[in-house]
């Protein structure tokens, strides 16, 4: 019989090291914490496929402009995604009489640099995990190998004991459909080709 015992902990015990999608060349890279036990540390990303790196999260904003022309009340409407620093000014030629004017636009900070996909990403970069697969519509995803593990060994167990906890565990928090008896072999066969990855 094979029996799983909860150590207790969160989904944020495995955050220190997450396996994502490099943004550049879509192979396997990592994301890291700089000080690995605080939780809003600095991060790192680094892919040792195409040596691509980046350290910490830069500033991105969505540049907006909504108003009429101050020429010939024609309306104006701007939209700058992915910008780098604030715009305090930017000039705009109106499309309706061809004047250039300057106008003072929102600033709308974006919290990703990377667009999301819809699939489960990463909290700091919003990148694709690497270690994710669809299952009966449900996304199953893992932050690394360790992770992977610890799922594996909940699911394949007959017996699943708490342990004296004194908090919501991560085990305690997954999805019915991952829980379920039913599932566990396909589960397993889904594992086992991410540990493959």
């Amino acid at each position: 019989m094979n029996r799983f015992q909860d150590k207790n902990i969160s989904v944020y015990h495995f955050e220190n090291e997450i396996l994502v999608e490099c943004p550049k060349c879509r192979q396997r890279a990592m994301v890291t914490k700089d000080e690995p036990k605080s939780f809003f540390s600095q991060r790192t990303l680094k892919c040792p496929s195409c040596f691509h790196s980046e350290k910490g999260r830069k500033e991105s904003f969505s540049v907006e402009l909504k108003c009429h022309c101050s020429h010939c009340a024609a309306e104006i409407n701007v939209n700058i995604p992915n910008v780098n620093e604030r715009k305090e000014t930017i000039a705009i030629k109106c499309s309706n009489c061809g004047e250039i004017e300057n106008y003072r636009p929102r600033n709308i900070e974006q919290q990703w640099k990377y667009q999301r996909t819809g699939k489960p990403s990463d909290n700091y970069f919003g990148l694709p995990l690497w270690l994710t697969d669809n299952f009966g519509g449900n996304s199953f995803w893992a932050f690394n190998y360790d992770h992977l593990e610890y799922l594996k060994e909940y699911i394949l167990a007959d017996l699943r004991e708490k342990n004296g906890r004194t908090h919501w565990t991560m085990v305690e928090k997954l999805p019915d459909w991952m829980k379920s008896g039913k599932n566990r072999e396909k589960l397993i066969k889904l594992i086992t080709e991410l540990e493959r990855k």
